[in-house]
Parts: C-alpha cells; structure tokens; sequence
C-alpha cells in the first residue's frame, strides 16, 4: 500500500500536479511599443516553461478618463511575480492609491519585471525610478535624472556626465550580451557570451541606480560602451529583473537567449531561486536562435 502511495505521488510530481506554479501578472494597455504582441510572447515564454501561470490585466488607454484611472486598481497581492510591458512615455497615470499599492506590493516581497519599453515610463515616480534603477526618455535628461552605470576596469559604477541625454539606440541589430556575473543563478549553466536576435540596443539610461547589480551586458555601437541588459535591484524586501531587450519584431522577444533569461529572471525575483533549465537549442556568440516559444523544447 506504501508502495502504491509513493508511485502514485511521483507520478503527480512527473505531471506537474504537486508543483505549485508561480502566479505571474502582466499590465499592459499604454505603451508606444506593439504591446499586444509582446504580451502575446511574454504571456506564452512563461506558460511554455510549465512553472508559471499567467494574467493580463490591461489598463485604460491615455485617452481614459481621471475617473477610469481610479477605478484601475490591479489585485497586486495576488500575485507573486508584476511583469510590466507597459509605458506611458513619462507622466505618471496610475491613480495615487495604484500607485501606493503598487509600492507595498513590491516593498513587501513582491516580484517585479521591467521589460524593454517599461524602462521609459513613468519617469515623474520617484519610488519606480528606484525599481528599474535607470531608465530612458520620458524627460529623463542630464544634470537632473541621476545617474549612468558605467563599467570601469571590470566594476559597475555610478557616473553622472552633464551632457548628454537619457536613452537612445541605434538601428534594430543583433548584439553579442556578456555575462557579468555568470556563477548567478540566472545565467548559470548559460553560454557567457551569446548573439541576441535583431533588437534596439538602449543606451545611457539615466535614474537612481541604487542597489542594482548587473548580470549581462552588451557593447552599444551609439555610445561605444558597455550598457547594462540584465539587472536586479532590490526595493525594500523585493526584487526586481529589469531587462531592457525585448522590442517586438518577430525576432527579439522569440530570442531563446531572451527567453531564457526572462523565465528565469521571473522565477528568480519570485522565489531567489531558479529551477528553469538551458532549451535545447541555445545561441552562440556567433549564431543566434530564433524558435516561437510553442516551438521552444525546456529541459
């Protein structure tokens, strides 16, 4: 009888029954990206990996009403993991008790993730700024929104030239990422250097850049210079993976580099560990892989 219980417990385990799968919210709605789209790709690279289960919660669009603002108030603490592919270009429109509870959730535990695009939002929000660390446009500017992370002799620092704007990228192109910590459980196992898909490569992204490590980096052609690709920053007793790749063109966003590192950075901020394995195919620093993520085979 002991017998039978074991083989039938393992035989839940083996299906995915007895694992409790991390429940992952997306906000989307505002952005001058294709926000369907990516949300369609991040929704679906998450879900394939079998360790996440996911929610879109959409917002009013710019034109909404004061009032529609208000009455937008995502159930946050439902959720262990927030992936924002959202961007208002600047000002703020989350109503004032959304955004608090945004900040307690984050505060209190919760996962955050910043991709591409989300990193130009919101640049009037003070507590945001010191989620995502730096950020781009949005009247970011020199002299005024904090700081640039530049490496120098193999250390990430702080700089603050007075020139110069925040944020920028050259034409979509594939680029070489570099693992700057590759012991780090994110990109444990992965290749240190590998060719990302056709993608904008941001640039001098200016904000706080108060407790953030990075994990991957990759030279900009712009502005000739390491630029930060993968980061995690803590907010209070929160984490958050900001990772500005990611702009939907058929080729960014079904990167299985790129997929590899958004699954298990949402893992990691929601549980400080990652169990997601290395796909099948992975790129080379010379060969990068393109797979939709139904066509992506997880270990």
């Amino acid at each position: 009888m002991l017998r039978q219980c074991v083989v039938i417990l393992l035989m839940l385990v083996g299906n995915g029954f007895a694992v409790e799968k991390i429940k992952v919210l997306i906000i989307d709605g505002v952005n001058n990206h294709n926000w369907k789209e990516t949300t369609k790709d991040t929704k679906a690279i998450l879900l394939k990996t079998g360790r996440f289960s996911v929610d879109v919660n959409t917002s009013p669009s710019k034109k909404a009403t004061t009032r529609d603002w208000e009455k937008w108030l995502p159930e946050f603490s439902k959720y262990q993991v927030v992936v924002s592919n959202y961007n208002d270009g600047g000002r703020s429109l989350w109503a004032s008790k959304t955004k608090e509870a945004f900040e307690k959730y984050v505060s209190a535990g919760g996962g955050f993730v910043s991709v591409h695009a989300a990193d130009n939002s919101s640049s009037d929000w003070p507590a945001y700024n010191k989620m995502i660390a730096i950020g781009g446009w949005g009247g970011r500017r020199a002299g005024v929104s904090g700081y640039l992370l530049r490496k120098y002799e193999g250390q990430w620092r702080k700089d603050s030239p007075k020139k110069g704007g925040s944020g920028g990228h050259g034409p979509q192109t594939e680029f070489v990422v570099t693992h700057d910590l590759p012991d780090h459980p994110i990109v444990k196992g992965l290749p240190i250097e590998w060719l990302h898909a056709k993608d904008e490569l941001y640039h001098s992204l200016r904000g706080p850049a108060e407790d953030v490590t990075v994990l991957g980096s990759a030279v900009s052609k712009k502005s000739r210079l390491a630029e930060p690709m993968m980061m995690l920053i803590k907010y209070g007793k929160g984490t958050v993976f900001h990772t500005p790749m990611g702009h939907f063109n058929k080729l960014s966003t079904r990167c299985v580099g790129f997929q590899t590192i958004f699954a298990r950075g949402t893992e990691y901020v929601a549980t400080g560990k990652v169990t997601i394995g290395k796909p099948v195919s992975f790129p080379t620093k010379s060969k990068s892989v393109v797979l939709a993520p139904s066509k992506l085979k997880w270990p």
